[in-house]
């Protein structure tokens, strides 16, 4: 049934709902940043920060292995129906004690308790969250569908209520509440896909093994990421550098959007056929997408180095200046992120490697770990996007050592070949235009990122002739402009 999805279909619902969420930031972070200013920024980023890990263990590895085991067995409904409540429940007790978790939290050490106690409907949402049913049955148009509809409500939200400064409790109150609402829609649906639950044959505590191996990567990964912006905050004492920090954090993921939406549409059908034995075809795939991930990464990388730090100083206005320097510096981590999470979501986890994935998590992030202690005393924001560069380094390298049966670093290697050349070119080219053209504003920035994408385009399509562009991905891009 499920199994026979197409992809291609998969991605571009996937791909509306994340196009959605590029455009989104463009309107609502230049807005906000002059709005709430960078110390509100920072505050945001730090609580945010905290909910987090009370979030990851609500969530306690459910998701990801439920995804799986529902991908594995989409083609019976009784089976994953059985799996998808013994798995749910256990989320929902989980998530209950980590909703009392952070609850002590907050009135024991919480610093911003107005703020943190509005957090709270981020853990609710955890504890309904069933978005991993919905991934396992390769069903995105209802996912996406969902997300856009939300998303739209909750930006015209923050515009229409968040207005000065003292504002900020509300900007909080609708993202969570945002949040919850997105969880609770999961639920509409569920009649129509899943079959009620018999109570008497739940059990409880029965994945609880699974789902802690899970669980431990996902807490890795939170370490090198969420941990930058707490460690920020409790070592500098500085709102204002979690802000810098998180600004320029959330202009990475913008770039990052694209690329990893693949990986969640694609994981699925990975898990399916390592289920039928199909080694040669997740080969394939996992080639194809290597292919897609350089082709967008490089000049996304380049054209931060060369265009970010004006475009920065637009985008954010004034009191963000430390942006346009840690936004070229944090700008290579884009292509690191994208090569793990293709390896992680595509390969490992779909194929039964997390438990060697977790160990080599953990080695990163308690390296970044360890040099945030150096670095953030050093040069705060700054040490902080070096810690996060140099983790995401070694977890990349250890996961292509790790997949190196359907993956080797020669073709790691000879795939970026062309993409790397065509983007170093297009970083010269700009370098000069930023020489002789040097205005900061809008058109300017604009026609340099046009100039740019052209010369990279140009120079993979008639110089380099590259087969994938020419190949799969001219087909996927003629085929939607035409519909």
């Amino acid at each position: 049934m499920t199994a026979k999805k197409s992809i291609k279909k998969n991605y571009l619902y996937n791909l509306a709902y994340q196009i959605l969420t590029v455009i989104v930031p463009f309107v609502t972070i230049p807005y906000l940043s002059r709005v709430l200013g960078v110390e509100n920024i920072g505050i945001n980023s730090f609580t945010l920060s905290i909910v987090t890990y009370f979030v990851l263990l609500a969530n306690i590895g459910v998701g990801s292995f439920g995804t799986r085991e529902i991908a594995l067995h989409q083609d019976d409904r009784k089976k994953y129906s059985k799996i998808f409540w013994d798995l749910y429940s256990y989320q929902f007790l989980v998530g209950i004690i980590s909703i009392l978790a952070y609850s002590i939290y907050v009135m024991c050490l919480g610093g911003y308790p107005s703020v943190q106690w509005i957090m709270t409907l981020n853990i609710v949402a955890a504890l309904f969250d069933i978005v991993w049913l919905y991934q396992g049955l390769e069903d995105y148009k209802y996912i996406s569908v969902r997300n856009i509809i939300i998303k739209i409500v909750a930006v015209a939200a923050t515009f229409t209520f968040v207005r000065t400064s003292n504002d900020l409790w509300i900007y909080v109150l609708i993202n969570s509440a945002a949040t919850l609402v997105s969880s609770s829609f999961l639920w509409f649906k569920f009649p129509k896909i899943a079959d009620r639950p018999r109570f008497r044959e739940i059990r409880i505590f029965r994945y609880w093994k699974d789902t802690f191996i899970y669980f431990l990567p996902q807490i890795a990964v939170s370490v090198y990421t969420v941990l930058d912006k707490t460690m920020l905050g409790l070592i500098t004492g500085s709102e204002a550098e979690n802000g810098y920090y998180d600004q320029t954090y959330k202009i990475i993921q913008i770039g990052l959007i694209i690329l990893i939406s693949l990986n969640t549409v694609v994981a699925p059908r990975m898990a399916y056929l390592f289920g039928k034995g199909k080694k040669d075809e997740i080969k394939k795939r996992l080639k194809t997408s290597f292919h897609f991930i350089y082709l967008i990464a490089f000049p996304l990388v380049f054209g931060l180095i060369t265009l970010g730090p004006d475009f920065s100083s637009i985008f954010f206005g004034e009191g963000y200046e430390k942006v346009r320097i840690l936004l070229p510096l944090f700008a290579p981590i884009i292509v690191v992120i994208s090569i793990s999470n293709c390896l992680s979501g595509q390969c490992l986890i779909p194929i039964g490697k997390q438990k060697q994935a977790a160990i080599f998590l953990w080695v990163g992030a308690l390296s970044n770990f360890l040099l945030n202690f150096i670095t953030i005393s050093l040069w705060s924001s700054i040490g902080a996007a070096i810690s996060s560069i140099i983790a995401e380094i070694i977890i990349t390298t250890s996961f292509i050592i790790l997949a190196k049966e359907y993956i080797s670093w020669k073709t790691v290697i000879a795939v970026m070949k062309n993409y790397f050349i065509a983007g170093v070119i297009m970083l010269i080219a700009l370098l000069a235009i930023n020489h002789f053209w040097t205005g900061i504003t809008i058109p300017i920035i604009a026609a340099k990122i046009a100039i740019g994408g052209c010369l990279y385009f140009f120079i993979l399509r008639f110089v380099l002739r590259d087969e994938f562009l020419i190949g799969e991905a001219g087909r996927v891009i003629r085929k939607f402009l035409h519909r």
